[in-house]
């Protein structure tokens, strides 16, 4: 079985998320690259739901 696209963008929201999140308390965190990456994590599940009530 192979990942789908949807599931796959998941994933890579979900890992840029985390990556913002370990920068928090350094120079280099960037509050809106974390609501963006946070933003794009939340449409990535949403699609991964529509995808599954398909």
């Amino acid at each position: 079985m192979t990942e789908s696209d949807a599931q796959h963008r998941l994933a890579e929201a979900s890992r840029l998320v985390s990556a913002e999140l370990h920068k928090s308390g350094t120079p280099d965190y960037d509050i809106r690259a974390h609501e963006r990456a946070l933003e794009a994590e939340r449409k990535a599940r949403e699609a991964v739901e529509a995808e599954k009530k398909a």
